[in-house]
């Protein structure tokens, strides 16, 4: 397939070429700047003045394949102009399908629920602890969605009573046993999986302290479930959650997420109400047929795990050339760069924006297997330039394990204690 040439461009032919333009109003409350994107293939993506640009964020993880993969777009095409694409009632042969495929791919899944987004799934699973267990608290760590329960790590984002019964603990594990002694009866603890300071060994001992406080383990694999192994991150990490959630990667693009987990705790859906009108949607089932075919056994990981272990290596080169105090690390399919200085990491992605590159600090890495070895070489050759000109003069020094860098890093982005990310660091090793 022809590929379309990347040219950079820069922030000031940017402001020549949108002056004038008329004001928009947008459906975000907060303002933005930059390149409004209107159509995108693979890696590549377009904005409305005709710029090429490469994503290296697979749309934040949605389509690991990336952008109209045309298999996954075909049977979409092609289920909508055969069966209309609705339904009157959700069950059908599509439906099923991809609910026996997910059973047949992660250890844990006996069972499985459909939704449209990762936020609906994480407040299922939560709403299935409860009524399964008769009990009221939730503890979590990590970033869950929008909804008001799942902004406890965020309290200033949240409402003043938006969940009395739910608590974070910052990833500590210490917090955690604290937290659920003194709340009493425990539903359970959600856990999103942050791969890049945490080991697998850290998901084991909360689901040891989870147990042993008679809840139920959730895991928010969202993100990791189709980008960290195939099975799953509780399949590599080798624990066994009551429930796990699922979305991004799961249709390539289309609005598609899962519970699963448990047969016992899964039927508590029969005692509650998870129903809304688009379950009753088709067609991001025929995607997620397509997807699962594209990626069985690990192909898809494979090839993006291939492409950022190629970033990450050109990264850390770059930074341990200029002494600068910046880590690509650690799990090349989802990875994170970390700054000692955050303004200096604020610039050197301003940079690369500008460039073409649309990142932000702190936003994750997450290749697709669209990139090619084109985009990975265009992107570092960017990064060399990038760097210079955010570095003020004299900048360079001592690089260190980064574990003084990660801790403000982990705080502002999942809400991890400055303890715990002390403890876990360095256990979290590169593996590029």
């Amino acid at each position: 397939m022809a590929r379309t040439a990347h040219v950079p461009h820069t922030a000031a032919a940017d402001a020549e070429e949108t002056a004038g333009e008329p004001a928009r109003a947008g459906s975000l409350a907060r303002p933005r700047s930059g390149p409004v994107f209107e159509r995108a293939s693979g890696a590549r993506v377009w904005d409305t003045q005709g710029r090429c640009h490469v994503d290296l964020s697979s749309c934040s993880g949605a389509a690991p394949l990336g952008a109209g993969y045309p298999p996954v777009v075909d049977a979409a095409v092609a289920e909508l102009r055969r069966g209309g694409g609705i339904l009157p009632e959700a069950t059908s042969p599509l439906r099923e399908e991809v609910a026996d495929r997910i059973v047949g791919i992660f250890p844990c899944a006996q069972a499985v629920e459909f939704f449209r987004t990762g936020s609906c799934a994480t407040t299922a699973a939560v709403r299935l602890a409860r009524v399964h267990t008769g009990a009221r608290t939730v503890l979590t760590s990590g970033y869950h969605g929008w909804h008001d329960w799942q902004l406890q790590y965020r309290p200033s984002q949240g409402l003043p009573d938006r969940d009395p019964d739910t608590a974070d603990f910052g990833y500590d594990l210490d917090l955690l046993d604290r937290l659920a002694r003194r709340r009493g009866d425990l539903a359970a603890v959600i856990v999103t999986p942050e791969v890049n300071v945490f080991p697998p060994a850290f998901v084991r001992e909360v689901e040891h302290i989870t147990r042993a406080h008679g809840g139920l383990l959730v895991l928010d694999e969202v993100m990791t479930g189709f980008r960290y192994a195939w099975g799953g991150y509780h399949a590599a990490a080798g624990v066994s959650p009551d429930l796990v959630t699922l979305s991004k990667g799961l249709a390539n693009g289309f609005a598609l997420s899962a519970v699963a987990g448990d047969a016992a705790v899964m039927g508590a859906a029969r005692r509650t109400h998870l129903g809304n009108t688009y379950q009753r949607e088709v067609t991001p089932f025929a995607a997620a047929l397509a997807t699962l075919d594209a990626g069985a056994g690990g192909a898809t990981i494979q090839a993006m795990r291939a492409a950022g272990e190629r970033l990450m290596r050109g990264l850390d080169r770059l930074f341990e050339e200029a002494s600068v105090a910046a880590w690509a690390r650690a799990w090349p399919t989802m990875f994170d760069v970390v700054f000692a200085d955050a303004e200096l990491g604020r610039r050197f992605f301003g940079s690369l924006r500008d460039s073409g590159y649309p990142m932000e600090y702190g936003q994750r890495f997450m290749p697709s297997a669209a990139l090619t070895d084109e985009d990975v070489e265009g992107f570092l050759d960017a990064a060399a330039r990038a760097l210079p000109r955010a570095l003020p003069r004299g900048a360079a020094g001592a690089r260190g394990d980064g574990t003084a860098a990660a801790v403000p890093y982990a705080a502002e982005h999942f809400a991890a204690t400055r303890e715990t990310v002390e403890r876990w660091w360095s256990s979290a090793a590169p593996t590029a």
